[in-house]
C-alpha cells in the first residue's frame, strides 16, 4: 500500500519534468523565429515569470533579432551536448553553429510549461567550457 501511495504521489513530478526532446523542440522554435528575425515571437517563448506584458523593455525585439542576425548570421544548426549539473537550475547546453560567427555555445532552461526560464544565445561560463572540452575528448 505504501508503494502505491508513493507512486501515486511522485508520478506527476516525474511526468512534468522536461526532457532533452522538450529542449530540442524549444531550440527548433527559437531557430525558426531567430532566422526569420521575429524577435517578438522569441519574446513570447519566455515564461510568465518574466512578465513581459508589463515589462519596460522586452527581452527580444525584432530590431535586436536583426542585429544578432547581422553579427552572428543565421543559426544553421544546434546540437545538445549536455547539462550543466553544477548550476542549480540544470542548464541545458547546445553547440550552435552560425553562418558568420561559426560554432558557439547556447544555454537555456525551461519552466514547467516548457517556456524559456533562462536563455543565453552565446555563453561561455567555466562549467560550459569544461563540458565542451569533455565533449571534444569523447568525439
Amino acid at each position: 500500500m505504501k508503494l502505491f501511495v508513493m507512486v501515486f504521489f511522485f508520478l506527476p513530478l516525474f511526468c512534468s519534468s522536461q526532457t532533452t526532446k522538450d529542449y530540442n523542440l524549444a531550440m527548433q522554435k527559437f531557430q525558426t523565429f531567430y532566422n526569420a528575425g521575429q524577435g517578438d515571437s522569441i519574446n513570447a517563448m519566455f515564461g510568465h515569470s518574466w512578465d513581459q506584458a508589463n515589462a519596460k523593455k522586452t527581452l527580444w525585439t525584432n530590431d535586436e533579432a536583426a542585429r544578432a542576425l547581422e553579427e552572428l548570421g543565421t543559426l544553421d544548426s544546434y546540437k545538445f551536448i549536455g547539462i550543466d549539473e553544477l548550476d542549480p537550475q540544470k542548464v541545458y547546453i547546445f553547440q550552435t553553429t552560425f553562418s558568420k560567427a561559426g560554432k558557439k555555445m547556447t544555454s537555456c532552461t525551461l519552466d514547467k510549461k516548457l517556456a524559456f526560464g533562462t536563455f543565453r544565445l552565446v555563453t561561455i561560463p567555466d562549467n560550459i567550457t569544461k563540458q565542451t572540452s569533455i565533449q571534444k575528448k569523447a568525439a
